[in-house]
């Protein structure tokens, strides 16, 4: 993709509902962890795409934004953001340099997610905390996963492990997209068994003004209420460094 596309990207993520209403999840979720606002807190966002977290966070703490896409970092820091590219993969984090660590949808990128969350416990400082989000479900794995470059779906015992491996001790854990859950799940199946080869094939496409705000409504009544199921097409938490 060239500047464009990134920026086309970085509408997508304003308007579409899904992006709208996780906004709501994370400020709720920050809220929790980080009941307290504090500007010299040093925040790093790690898997930053086009920055449309970055001013939600900036109200907790100092952020950078930290992603593997040269383009991505461009329009960050052209949009105002401390950000640069860095490959949690391959390079390791600045250990016990940090209070606030956040990985929304970023896990499930990573080949040695054990690995990485790993670097994330070493760069927190003492009670230091990881606010993270993963896509749940590992018999959802399909044509969308494989388009947005996925290597699993987690399921919320296998995340639960991952995170207590990695030394950290978890807070909280809730499914999230529950609401609109069943209605996925017979979209997804029925385009896993048309797709017979398996094609990569995102979900995350303009849809019609209309039915964008229908879907965004749903989601963020869900979230707003605060009402927990125990399924959900996503998992969300937080863990700190004891």
């Amino acid at each position: 993709m060239d500047y464009r596309d990134f920026q086309k990207l970085n509408q997508t993520g304003q308007e579409h509902f899904w992006y709208k209403a996780r906004r709501i999840l994370i400020n709720d979720l920050l809220n929790l962890a980080l009941p307290v606002r504090d500007p010299n807190r040093k925040i790093i966002e790690i898997g930053c795409g086009t920055g449309i977290q970055l001013p939600l966070l900036t109200q907790f703490g100092t952020v950078e934004g930290l992603d593997i896409v040269p383009e991505s970092i461009e329009l960050v820091k052209k949009s105002g953001w401390p950000a640069r590219v860095f490959d949690i993969a391959t390079e390791p984090l600045e250990k016990n340099s940090v209070e606030v660590v956040t990985c929304f949808d970023v896990l499930e990128h990573i080949k040695d997610d054990a690995s990485a969350l790993k670097k994330i416990f070493e760069a927190l400082k003492p009670n230091g905390i990881l606010l993270f989000s993963v896509p749940a479900c590992p018999w959802l794995f399909g044509p969308h996963d494989r388009a947005a470059s996925h290597y699993r779906r987690y399921s919320k015992k296998e995340i639960i492990a991952k995170i207590k491996a990695s030394g950290l001790t978890l807070q909280t854990i809730n499914y999230w997209n529950s609401w609109l859950f069943p209605a996925i799940v017979v979209v997804r199946i029925i385009k896993k068994t048309i797709n017979r080869k398996n094609k990569a094939s995102s979900d995350t496409k303009p849809l019609p003004r209309f039915i964008n705000y229908s879907l965004y409504q749903i989601l963020a009544a869900e979230t707003k209420l605060g009402f927990k199921l125990p399924w959900g097409l996503s998992l969300y938490g937080y863990a700190v460094k004891k």
